[in-house]
């Protein structure tokens, strides 16, 4: 019995420990297709300033709803704009955790680079 509770313990600690976070460039297809808009809506789970890199939860993806689970990422450059309420006097490094978001962009190196990211429902309100 305790064999079979360690290895229980090892499993579970293998597969926690293989979790984690997708580019989602790679649900885009290959990076070929580098000018291909392409418009995701998701979550913000968290923004890594240092990387300019946003992780979401996604919902859709080109309007389907998207199959994959877990966090994904979406980048973010000095040309990227954010728009609230008609007003693009915003920053990627003012979303918050639950912003809800509507992303367009394209995808560059593997990843999905931000060209406009559009707050859909603003956490606080």
């Amino acid at each position: 019995m305790r064999k079979l509770s360690l290895l229980a313990a090892l499993l579970l600690v293998a597969a926690c420990g293989s979790s984690s976070l997708g580019d989602l460039g790679s649900i885009f297809g290959t990076p070929t297709n580098t000018n291909q808009q392409n418009s995701v809506q998701a979550t913000v789970n968290f923004i890594d300033t240092t990387n300019q890199r946003i992780d979401v939860q996604v919902n859709y993806v080109n309007n389907l709803r998207n199959s994959q689970s877990g966090s994904q990422s979406i980048y973010y450059d000095n040309r990227t704009q954010v728009v609230y309420q008609g007003n693009s006097n915003y920053s990627p490094t003012d979303l918050e955790r639950g912003d809800q978001i509507t992303v367009t962009g394209t995808t560059s190196g593997g990843r999905f680079v931000a060209d406009t990211i559009t707050v859909t429902r603003n956490v606080r309100g």
